[in-house]
């Protein structure tokens, strides 16, 4: 049975066919597997799989699991769709296309395949920007990115994520969040108070951010935007001679957490700055007011309540 653009509906012998050695999708998890596998021996392989030809042989474009699953079932023919056989890049891009259009990948492993795309790519003379990436494999930029900034990781922690990535997602101690947030409050501290990393090194507040999560002193990956929070304290109307010592004992004292950080700096200005916005919004809804119309009762008693604690803040009261 022929399709268009060549391609043509065929079957084959699952041991002629080889894993495509640039696959982006490195986990396959054996929960999915088995549920994956159950449904192939109850009902077969409904979609058939994507190869090209190669030699006496075939490689998978699309389909790794269907063709895992038919290798341990031990079925004697697959449902196979043959394509012409790509160039190195046009094969790499062609996997990102087909997989990501179907689930969520972990986020090291294609990491590590976009790194692949970036070195074809630049040897070609074109932009390797995370914008330009996107636009080759189908992947938002903003995850490019994110992806990207693994690449920048120690090795052992770049093989800790793949690791993890082999376990059920509820079962993942370290993920790739814990350190894009821990970078984004990174990078804060380099702009906003440099002079931290004059008495600790990038690596000591990497390292000691990982472990306070690993061990459970900080227990939420958002709590790292507090630590970006801290270092922008002149922003916020903050005093940034509070927030340098607040973030050099974070990395040095293993049992200070975010929020004993966070309370002793800048959580007084954030306050204050958030009273400012909420007072000046109130005054304006206040200013517009209908003075001829009867205000509701229950507006009159809040409105009376908030003069007398306002005039206990002020000392008037």
């Amino acid at each position: 049975m022929a399709t268009s653009d060549n391609k043509k509906l065929t079957e084959i012998d699952p041991d002629l066919v080889d894993k495509n050695p640039v696959n982006p999708r490195l986990i396959f998890r054996e929960a999915e597997m088995n549920q994956l596998l159950d449904s192939i021996r109850e009902v077969g392989i409904q979609v058939p799989l994507s190869v090209f030809s190669s030699g006496t042989r075939y490689v998978l474009l699309d389909g790794e699991r269907r063709w895992r699953c038919a290798k341990k079932l031990n079925l004697q023919k697959i449902p196979v769709l043959m394509q012409p056989e790509p160039s190195p890049l046009e094969n790499l891009l062609t996997m990102f296309n087909i997989h990501n259009v179907r689930s969520d990948w972990d986020l090291m492993p294609m990491a590590l395949k976009l790194r692949d795309v970036q070195e074809m790519v630049s040897a070609g003379g074109q932009a390797t920007t995370a914008k330009a990436l996107s636009g080759l494999t189908g992947v938002p930029a903003p995850t490019v990115r994110r992806a990207l900034e693994l690449l920048e990781l120690p090795q052992h922690y770049q093989d800790e994520l793949l690791a993890e990535a082999e376990k059920p997602r509820d079962q993942q101690r370290i993920t790739a969040d814990v350190f894009v947030e821990v970078n984004k409050s990174r990078r804060v501290i380099e702009r906003y108070q440099p002079e931290v990393f004059d008495e600790i090194t990038e690596t000591q507040f990497v390292d000691s951010m990982v472990d306070k999560y690993r061990s459970g002193v900080v227990n939420n990956v958002v709590r790292f935007r507090d630590v970006s929070k801290i270092a922008r304290a002149e922003l916020a109307g903050g005093d940034s001679r509070d927030a340098a010592p607040a973030l050099v004992r974070l990395v040095e004292d293993k049992t200070y957490t975010i929020e004993d950080a966070y309370q002793a700096s800048v959580e007084s200005a954030y306050v204050v700055r958030d009273l400012e916005t909420r007072v000046s919004g109130l005054t304006e809804r206040l200013t517009d007011v209908d003075r001829r119309r009867t205000i509701p009762e229950e507006l009159r008693k809040s409105l009376t309540e908030l003069r007398r604690v306002i005039g206990e803040v002020l000392g008037t009261g």
